[in-house]
């Protein structure tokens, strides 16, 4: 077979330079050059990849809206109530101070929705608002001891009232149950406050603060919560919007932009949430008396008899959840007999054996007219285990 010469040239200078000098080989530039390149690429994979550092991952960014009518979500709360309103953000008015919130236009370009939290137009009522995600326990833990960060996009809408156009977003913790800030946690702490002046009808603006000191190792109980107080009588828009919500340990970048934000999928959001709240009516639809029978709970009676089935959840849930039932076609909470035209009552755990995996729904005994034979029976039902 042919010979090929594979001599081996010294590269020049290799083994005559001193210590400190460089040798220089076009062939070693462009092997380590190759090499730069390719590590790149990878470091830049890597970063794009969902890394759940945001303790917020469940809906910070306010993409999921089970409680709405999904990516149509607009929730009235009435005044001097406290309600959830975006999956895991609940509000609490003030009385008389009525508002609605919405899921809106997303401020960054990666982002599904937003949510937008507005006083109602022509309402008088100058008072202290709150609009909160309490933690879980497991998300509390990952807090303890380490310094946090927060960063996000608000914007404020066209009559946004508060004097110099204040809005404040605080982490609070404590040392009692999880559950919401309400009055004040026990031996609550202040960890990160970041008070922003939002120009009315401005454009979307990043905010970012990193709390001065750890997060206390005895926390048991925490919040995010924006606080806002309303001035004068509000006009149209006296809203304002916030997204991608990112609240997290020790962040290393020293400029946050929207394409930080650790964006998990909405499949994976949504099975978060439901840890909390879920519901048989399809993700657009608002749960609601008289909502139709789409994804209702059914059954098919073979007898005048008792009727009744376990709805097992879609995702294990935090704890037993208190659960409401409606009637697909009448506005009371009992089974709906599609094939009579008629209803049977409904009992959610009867016998008390419901748990964070499903319930028993039962029915009352049925007659030929009412879930008789082979009559098609419906019921809808949601289940809430927030905190």
């Amino acid at each position: 077979m042919p010979f090929t010469d594979t001599t081996y040239t010294q590269v020049s200078g290799a083994t005559d330079a001193l210590a400190g000098q460089v040798v220089q080989s076009a062939t070693w530039n462009n092997i380590h050059g190759d090499m730069g390149d390719a590590l790149t690429q990878v470091m830049s994979q890597l970063v794009s990849q969902v890394s759940y550092r945001n303790i917020l991952a469940a809906n910070g960014s306010a993409d999921i809206w089970q409680r709405g009518a999904g990516a149509s979500s607009a929730i009235a709360v009435a005044s001097a109530t406290t309600a959830y309103t975006a999956d895991r953000w609940y509000i609490t008015n003030a009385a008389s101070l009525n508002s609605t919130v919405s899921a809106t236009t997303a401020l960054s370009n990666n982002s599904l929705l937003a949510a937008k939290v507005q006083r109602v137009a022509a309402n008088t009522i100058a008072a202290a608002q709150v609009f909160g995600y309490p933690l879980d326990s497991d998300e509390v833990q990952r807090l303890r001891g380490r310094k946090v960060t927060l960063t996000g996009l608000i914007k404020a809408g066209a009559n946004w009232s508060p004097a110099s156009g204040t809005l404040t977003v605080t982490l609070y913790v404590g040392t009692g149950s999880p559950g919401k800030r309400g009055g004040g946690f026990t031996n609550e702490a202040n960890v990160l406050a970041i008070s922003t002046n939002l120009t009315a009808g401005g454009s979307a603006v990043a905010i970012s603060g990193e709390s001065a000191a750890v997060v206390p190792v005895t926390s048991t109980q925490a919040e995010l919560q924006f606080s806002w107080t309303t001035v004068g009588t509000a006009g149209a828009d006296d809203s304002f919007t916030f997204d991608d919500m990112q609240l997290e340990c020790n962040l290393s970048s020293d400029t946050w932009t929207p394409n930080d934000y650790d964006r998990i999928p909405f499949e994976t959001q949504l099975e978060l949430c439901q840890r909390y709240f879920n519901k048989t009516f399809p993700y657009g639809v608002a749960p609601a008396q008289t909502g139709g029978a789409s994804g209702a709970l059914s059954l098919r009676s073979v007898a005048a008899s008792q009727i009744g089935l376990f709805w097992r959840y879609p995702a294990s849930m935090r704890a037993t959840a208190a659960v409401t039932l409606f009637n697909t076609s009448a506005a009371n909470a009992n089974w709906r007999d599609q094939t009579a035209g008629a209803d049977v009552v409904a009992s959610a755990d009867p016998g008390g054996s419901a748990n964070e995996k499903g319930v028993f729904i039962s029915g009352a005994t049925a007659t030929n007219t009412a879930g008789g034979i082979n009559h098609i029976i419906y019921i809808q039902a949601i289940a809430d285990s927030g905190l």
